[in-house]
């Protein structure tokens, strides 16, 4: 018997299968069952993927259907099977019975609550936010709208609110919480869904962590608008003091909250970090990396003469604002483990992980270009420019890529390296001096050229 006894069913990649049921993974999972095959249904109403068990060293096969709420769980399951192909082979048999089923044939009855969808508008189109009606109508974005699209069925709505805000003024920092659990599924977690505050508790086979996130938004209330800087000297204020003063308040925020998230039984014992995005303004994150490095460290590098300097900084000041550096040497900040930030985490990256993973238009054609790391190099550790076809058959990204772990040298419970792995990893030294522990390849920064093809215009590099 061959696949083209199978016409109905077809082998799905491993990082599609991830991203329309990936959610459903247990962590414990994986340390008895290597999964080795994934499959779909012609229109992926049912999901399939073939075992290794890493004990008996036989095979297995589990089929997926979509719930009530529309999530693929387990609906037939087999195991000790002596070879792969058989379990490949009664796996696709019982997908083909399983896709003639009705939908109802797929349900648990444990759950009456209506599949979770981000995009079906709970207000009037004039409160929608400029970027969210960007994701839901142009076919640029697709790649993006439709691997959220498959996510959200999968997100827990904890504090009641996440779909309105999502829709209007809160677009960016919900985005932003979207990535962090696109990142943490992908490295291995399990999120407690039961737990409201904070966003993120998470159990994985490394170990257990928990995660606040948190954003630098535009200024309200009719302050005025972010600086926009020409001048060397107006860039170099902007960068060193008016952004980490942004950043500053974003974490402070969290560190001074009235009931302090780690008092907890459950949270007091496990690592506990703060995850900040900075969407003050257009392309702000750009910045972020080097500005949040300096005020949580509290320390700055420099070229003078060809030598580095390291100078340590009591301050930041931007016109009458002022704030404290050095946020790890604050009142009460051992209780932050370490602080997580990624310039990469925007809508642009979920367009380039849903391309990467089938979803969308086939037209999109997307160019990423911008500097990595280049300590790792033969040729030397100066930085280096990329240029990548995210359309291209060779394209590879993660989740993690981009995302840098600072951590704080005064904590109460250190984090290992290892539960975040992929990522880059800064340690401060007590020379004030900064190692990195790096991934093999780390973007700095970088945008993406947007275009459909058989159309003239490209869209300016957004990140």
């Amino acid at each position: 018997m061959t696949a083209t006894d199978h016409p109905q069913t077809v082998p799905l990649p491993r990082r599609r299968f991830d991203a329309l049921a990936g959610y459903t993974r247990q962590p414990f999972i994986l340390l008895v069952a290597e999964e080795i095959e994934w499959h779909a249904s012609s229109d992926e109403r049912v999901l399939g993927v073939v075992t290794r068990d890493r004990i008996d060293h036989d095979f297995g096969w589990v089929a997926l259907g979509r719930d009530e709420q529309q999530r693929f769980r387990a609906v037939a399951v087999n195991a000790s099977l002596l070879t792969a192909h058989a379990a490949s082979q009664q796996l696709l048999e019982r997908m083909d019975a399983l896709a003639a089923a009705p939908d109802t044939e797929f349900h648990q009855g444990d759950s009456e609550r209506a599949p979770v969808d981000f995009f079906t508008p709970l207000v009037p189109a004039e409160r929608l936010h400029p970027t969210f009606k960007i994701l839901t109508s142009e076919e640029r974005y697709s790649p993006a709208r439709d691997l959220i699209a498959a996510m959200m069925r999968f997100h827990e709505d904890a504090d009641g609110n996440f779909i309105e805000q999502f829709q209007t003024t809160g677009f960016d920092p919900r985005l932003w919480e979207l990535y962090l659990f696109a990142t943490f599924n992908e490295l291995g977690y399990a999120r407690d869904s039961a737990v409201a505050v904070p966003d993120f508790v998470l159990t994985g086979l490394p170990g257990q962590l928990a995660i606040e996130a948190t954003t630098a938004n535009p200024p309200g209330g009719g302050a005025p608008p972010p600086p926009n800087p020409t001048t060397p000297d107006e860039f170099k204020a902007y960068l060193q003091d008016y952004v980490p003063i942004k950043i500053a308040r974003a974490l402070t925020r969290k560190l001074n909250k009235t009931s302090p998230y780690w008092d907890t039984e459950e949270l007091r014992e496990i690592p506990f970090l703060l995850a900040v995005q900075d969407f003050h303004g257009l392309g702000s994150m750009r910045m972020i990396v080097p500005a949040t490095t300096e005020y949580v460290f509290g320390v700055r590098h420099s070229l003078v003469n060809g030598r580095r300097k390291i100078e340590r900084i009591t301050e930041h000041r931007f016109g009458r604002s002022v704030e404290a550096s050095g946020f790890f040497f604050l009142p009460g900040a051992e209780n932050i483990s370490a602080v997580i930030v990624n310039p990469q985490g925007t809508i642009t990256k979920f367009n380039r992980m849903g391309h990467l993973a089938g979803f969308g238009s086939r037209r999109v054609r997307m160019v990423r270009t911008g500097m990595r790391r280049g300590e790792l190099d033969d040729d030397g550790p100066t930085p280096k420019p990329f240029a990548h076809a995210v359309h291209a058959p060779d394209y590879d990204e993660s989740w993690v890529e981009g995302m840098v772990v600072l951590h704080n040298p005064n904590a109460r419970v250190p984090l290992d390296p290892a539960l975040i792995p992929g990522a880059n990893h800064e340690l401060l030294q007590v020379d004030g001096g900064i190692m990195s522990l790096l991934p093999e390849f780390h973007p700095y920064f970088s945008q993406t050229a947007i275009a459909i093809e058989g159309e003239d215009d490209m869209q300016a590099p957004a990140e």
